[in-house]
């Protein structure tokens, strides 16, 4: 009788070891998807250029005779 009980508890252990390892495995693989789906679009992303500083982003410079450098925050296109 007693050895029916170890065996029961036993085969209880199994299941519940067989099924939190399936756990993981689907996670680890659900895991494994993600992370290439997410790296393959930034590998595609990084293709696109870089589209060219406009005006209003370049850094501009006045230089005077002294060779002292006055910024410029703005610009007035007459």
């Amino acid at each position: 009788m007693i050895n029916i009980l170890y065996l029961s508890n036993i085969i209880r252990m199994y299941f519940m070891i067989r099924t939190l390892h399936g756990v993981y495995v689907s996670y680890v693989f659900l895991q494994w998807i993600i992370e290439n789906i997410y790296s393959g679009f930034i590998w595609i992303v990084s293709y696109f250029p870089k589209p060219s500083p406009q005006l209003e982003d370049k850094e501009l410079y006045y230089e005077i005779e002294t060779n002292d450098y006055i910024f410029i925050t703005s610009y007035v296109n007459i």
